[in-house]
């Protein structure tokens, strides 16, 4: 007599697979959203701290030079 095949799982395994599933889904979306904006807000700020520098630079360098 061949051995008894296992029970599939219960229904609430399978919701709970799906529940985890979407959790780590909608979590994992937030995360790239979260790097992203982060990732574009530092970029942003980098190149305005970087156009800041380089104006001031200029600036200076403007006023050392024509010695006003």
């Amino acid at each position: 007599m061949p051995p008894k095949q296992q029970k599939a799982a219960p229904e609430q395994h399978s919701s709970c697979a799906g529940v985890a599933q979407f959790v780590a889904y909608a979590l994992g979306k937030f995360y790239f959203d979260f790097a992203y904006i982060l990732g574009k807000f530092i970029s942003g700020f980098a190149y305005v701290l970087g156009k800041f520098h380089f104006d001031f630079a200029y600036v200076l360098g403007s006023k050392l030079v024509d010695g006003r």
